[in-house]
């Protein structure tokens, strides 16, 4: 966990058994969601200025198991522990200024730790982390992969990857501090 706080970032392939993976495949399109955009903490015009999502909070039924399985993996506990599916729309990105392969770099400023747990695979889309704030480029990107969990520093500067080649794609975010300290 020190070592992630310090930029590094773990992949765990196959995190979830597959049986709950499918069955939670099978059910994250009928999730209510609320139209949104990222960065919330900012002012836009409209969710079109920025990066619009589509977002379902905490998933009560899974968010025990997935907290449960994160602890196991990590060897701590967690707290402040969010959870939220987060929908996008490629027509609603095209539609955006954010229309671009990556969206808007940022930092996750009120946790710790963020994860996410992809349901769909792609090269091209995924996270991309950033040195700097400011930067064009990434130095790393991570590529989607169904079940693939990433865990990286909040405070590390990242952007979602976009690829347009999908109607919609699905993932969850998790949010969390360390619980041991």
């Amino acid at each position: 966990m020190n070592n992630i706080l310090n930029g590094s970032i773990h992949i765990e392939r196959n995190f979830l058994e597959d049986k709950l993976f499918n069955k939670m495949s099978k059910e994250i399109s009928k999730l209510k969601y609320k139209a949104g955009y990222q960065p919330h903490d900012r002012y836009f015009g409209n969710r079109f200025q920025a990066y619009p999502v589509n977002e379902a909070f905490n998933w009560p039924q899974y968010k025990d198991i997935v907290v449960q399985k994160m602890e196991d993996l990590i060897g701590c506990k967690m707290k402040k522990v969010g959870l939220m599916v987060r929908k996008m729309i490629a027509e609603e990105l095209l539609k955006s200024k954010t229309n671009t392969p990556y969206g808007i770099v940022h930092q996750d400023t009120v946790n710790q730790f963020a994860a996410i747990l992809f349901f769909h695979q792609s090269s091209s889309g995924g996270t991309a982390f950033f040195e700097y704030g400011d930067d064009k480029y990434p130095d790393i990107q991570i590529g989607a992969y169904p079940n693939r969990l990433i865990i990286y520093s909040a405070k590390r500067n990242h952007a979602p990857c976009n690829d347009f080649t999908f109607k919609e794609t699905y993932k969850l975010n998790i949010f969390f501090d360390r619980g041991d300290e």
